[in-house]
């Protein structure tokens, strides 16, 4: 028992150092780099391969950034970004295509290229917040829990008579 306590302890301890890292951000014209729990609406997000951004936003500038969304929305292609002015541009000439997507997914993976995005949600309001939340769910009671609950209710009453 003892033995199974501290491999749980050391997994707990390792899980916050994970999820802790730093990432580079624009912040009132300056270059700061921040922990991933302290990035705001507004921030500046600088994007590099390998990244996994902490928060949703659209491209605003960048060169080649693709990225793996499978996490987020199940598909496995690798995903084109385009920065959010050529996507208003075409839109304008008229010359778009529904292959035009300028938005950073949390919990995606940028993949190439390196670029920067403007932070629209971040924490529960992300996506990738929507979904963890959705599977944190309150276990449903089994049916042996529920007549245990009855039993142990009628033990009590009976005893209190």
């Amino acid at each position: 028992m003892l033995c199974h306590l501290a491999t749980q302890d050391r997994l707990e301890l390792t899980q916050p150092q994970k999820e802790a890292r730093d990432v580079k951000v624009t912040r009132s014209g300056q270059e700061i780099m921040i922990s991933i729990h302290d990035v705001l609406v507004g921030d500046i997000l600088h994007l590099e391969p390998g990244d996994a951004p902490a928060a949703d936003g659209i491209l605003i500038s960048g060169h080649g950034i693709k990225c793996d969304e499978s996490s987020a929305t199940g598909e496995s292609d690798q995903m084109k970004k385009t920065p959010a002015q050529e996507v208003w541009q075409q839109m304008i000439d008229g010359t778009a295509t529904k292959k035009l997507d300028p938005f950073i997914i949390s919990g995606s993976k940028v993949l190439e290229g390196v670029g920067t995005c403007l932070v629209t949600s971040v924490g529960p309001y992300s996506s990738y917040g929507r979904i963890m939340s959705s599977l944190q769910t309150e276990p449903e009671a089994t049916p042996l829990q529920v007549k245990l609950g009855k039993l142990a209710s009628a033990i009590g009453w009976l005893g209190s008579s």
